[in-house]
C-alpha cells in the first residue's frame, strides 16, 4: 500500500478482551498487509517518586488525567505518515514508563487497543474504524482478578479495592460512554467469530479505496 494507513481503534473495559480483539484482527488481515498493535497502556504517565504501593493508592489508572494524550497524538501522526518511530515502554510493576523505547517500522495497518482508545477527540478524527469491546462486568472482573495475581503479583484484596474504588466508577463515568463513538459493538464474553467477520469485511472495504 501507498496510501495513508488504516488506524484501527479497540477500546473496552479491563479484562474485556480487548487485546485478544486486537491479535484476532491482525490475523484476519490479508498476507500482503502489514501490521501492528500499538497498546494505550504504553502511555501512562510516569508515576515519579511514589513507590508502587503508594502508585496504586493514589494515581487512577483508569481515569484520561492517566495518559499522556499529547505524546500519543504525536506518535500516531508519525507512525500516520509513514514514519519509523520510538513508542514509549511502560513497567507495570513499579508504574513507571522504562528508560528502553520500542522502534517500530511504517506499516498498512495500525491498532491502537487500550481501555480509552475511543476518548481522545484527537486520535478519534485520525481513525478509520471504530471498535468497542462489550462485555460483562463479571466476566471482566474475574479476568482482572486472575490477570493481577499472575502478571502484576498483586493480592486478590488490593485488586478488589482497586475495582470498588476506581475501576468500577471509571467503567461508568468513561469507559463505557465510548460505545457512542463505536463504528461496531461486539459483544465478548467468548470468541465472538460472527463479530470478527463483520470487522473483516469493513477492513476489507477500506482496503479497496
Amino acid at each position: 500500500m501507498n496510501k495513508k494507513p488504516m488506524l484501527i481503534l479497540v477500546a473496552g473495559g479491563t479484562g474485556s478482551g480487548k487485546t485478544t480483539v486486537a491479535y484476532e484482527i491482525k490475523k484476519i488481515l490479508p498476507s500482503h498487509i502489514t501490521s501492528q498493535i500499538v497498546c494505550l497502556d504504553q502511555f501512562y504517565k510516569s508515576s515519579e517518586g511514589l513507590t508502587t504501593e503508594q502508585a496504586y493508592e493514589t494515581v487512577n489508572f483508569d481515569h484520561p488525567n492517566a495518559f499522556d494524550w499529547e505524546l500519543l497524538n504525536q506518535k500516531t501522526d508519525n507512525l500516520l505518515n509513514g514514519n519509523k518511530t520510538e513508542l514509549p515502554q511502560y513497567d507495570y510493576t513499579i508504574c513507571k514508563r522504562k528508560k528502553e523505547v520500542s522502534v517500530v517500522e511504517p506499516t498498512d495497518v495500525i491498532i491502537l487497543e487500550g481501555i480509552l482508545s475511543l476518548y481522545d477527540q484527537n486520535i478519534l478524527s485520525k481513525a478509520d474504524l471504530k471498535i468497542y469491546v462489550d462485555t460483562p462486568d463479571d466476566e471482566r472482573f474475574i479476568r482482572r482478578l486472575l490477570r493481577d495475581r499472575a502478571e502484576r503479583k498483586r493480592s486478590d484484596e488490593d485488586t478488589i479495592s482497586q475495582w470498588r474504588k476506581t475501576l468500577r466508577p471509571m467503567q461508568r463515568q468513561f469507559i463505557s460512554p465510548q460505545k457512542t463513538e463505536a463504528n461496531i459493538i461486539i459483544p465478548w464474553s467468548k470468541v465472538n467469530n460472527i463479530a470478527i467477520k463483520a470487522i473483516q469485511g469493513a477492513i476489507q472495504e477500506f482496503l479497496k479505496k
